[in-house]
């Protein structure tokens, strides 16, 4: 497709793309709207999207634009972090409208040159390649699949034998993970795990993972 010589007139419009970015990479589909993209962090399907969320705008030319995330993520402290609800989305897609054609139309910085696709980290043609079917499995997905069961992703709602096995390897014995599932946990609102893990078992599952890789809430 060849580009236009001049910018658009509405700078929006040298925008093509926009990709959701989360802890397990879930979506790596282009997506036509901010909006598109804040609604899957939001949704059930992204991990631990208040913690690693990112959303970027990809624009003609091979540039890209990641969004601040104080637009979309509300810390409280440095460690405490929420996703804004759905019904301040209205209020966040104008303000990020905002931030975008302010950044569109700096002087000091061109976006409509042309970048060589070697130098383009965020192409489309490699969004593309992520989502072409006939494309090559990598290396590294490869090797998660062939992985035993232990350590992988549920990717579906976990059971109480999910949740009681990442506590023992967590806390590297059954032991340990009783003692634990068994306590006041400040991050459940000083109630045990072994409670909560019946009303919300993706919440206790969640805090383990937060504890095993090191993020602390």
């Amino acid at each position: 497709m060849t580009q236009p010589s001049h910018p658009p007139s509405d700078p929006l419009a040298r925008i093509f793309a926009y990709r959701t970015i989360d802890l397990r990479d879930r979506f790596p589909q282009p997506l036509e709207s901010f909006r598109e993209a804040l609604e899957c962090l939001q949704s059930d399907r992204s991990y631990m999207a208040a913690m690693s969320g990112e959303i970027i705008a990809y624009l003609r030319g091979g540039y890209a634009l990641t969004i601040p995330d104080e637009f979309f993520i509300c810390r409280s402290g440095e460690i405490d972090a929420t996703l804004v609800p759905p019904e301040e989305n209205d209020t966040v897609c104008a303000k990020v409208e905002v931030w975008l054609r302010e950044m569109l139309t700096r002087p000091d910085v061109d976006t409509t040159k042309g970048v060589p696709a070697e130098e383009r980290p965020y192409s489309l043609d490699q969004l593309l390649a992520q989502c072409d079917p006939q494309a090559p499995i990598p290396d590294e997905l490869n090797a998660w699949q062939d992985m035993p069961d232990v350590g992988r992703e549920i990717l579906e709602a976990p059971t109480e034998t999910d949740i009681w096995q990442a506590a023992e390897r967590l806390f590297e014995s059954q032991e340990g993970a009783k003692r634990w599932m068994t306590s006041p946990e400040i991050s459940l609102q000083g109630r045990t795990p072994v409670d909560v893990m019946v009303e919300d078992p993706q919440l206790v599952y969640d805090l383990i993972m937060r504890l095993e890789h090191g993020v602390y809430t």
